[in-house]
């Protein structure tokens, strides 16, 4: 008899009930949400490491220019890459180059790109996940970067100073924000 008891109950139910569908779409909107946010972190993520890893391919590209500069012209003459564009020590230049343009006509590239400003010699990123981002810079969210030679001063021999290293440095102060949970 109890069998019959349980087949027939169970035979007697014909779907999911509202409560059980509303459990459901609850869960898979949960998923979704937190799909979508990691999702974005990624993106934000990708897109902070690409820049690190761009500012210290250029440091690299640029101290071995220095380094065949020393070998074959002296050390003094390492004070030609100061004002000079840091991609063009790369072997290959990276697919979001858009050349050398002026602030007000790289206003017309896609975001994520990478510029030169003769005028003002600097290399420039501009940002795409703008939103978490943070400089001090008014406007396009952006990374200004500039060759800098770093001097030290030679006193015992009366040589004044002389260039001591060489650096890709960013002109501002950025950060990404990334929240953590």
């Amino acid at each position: 008899m109890a069998r019959k008891s349980t087949f027939a109950i169970l035979s007697k139910q014909h779907g999911f009930s509202m409560f059980e569908i509303v459990v459901l779409v609850l869960l898979i909107g949960v998923l979704i949400i937190t799909f979508i946010d990691r999702i974005l972190r990624l993106q934000i993520d990708a897109e902070r490491v690409s820049v690190q890893h761009m500012i210290g391919t250029l440091n690299s590209a640029v101290n071995l220019q220095v380094a065949e500069m020393v070998v074959n012209r002296g050390l003094d003459s390492i004070r030609s890459l100061e004002n000079t564009n840091p991609l063009s020590y790369l072997s290959e230049l990276p697919q979001s180059y858009v050349g050398i343009k002026s602030d007000a006509e790289a206003e017309q590239h896609p975001v994520a790109s990478w510029y030169y400003d003769p005028a003002q010699n600097i290399l420039v990123y501009k940002v795409k996940n703008k939103n978490y981002f943070e400089t001090s810079l008014p406007g396009t969210a952006r990374i200004r970067l500039k060759i800098e030679l770093i001097y030290k001063e030679v006193i015992s021999r009366g040589q004044g100073s002389r260039v001591q290293a060489i650096s890709v440095k960013s002109l501002d102060a950025y950060h990404w924000k990334l929240n953590r949970s």
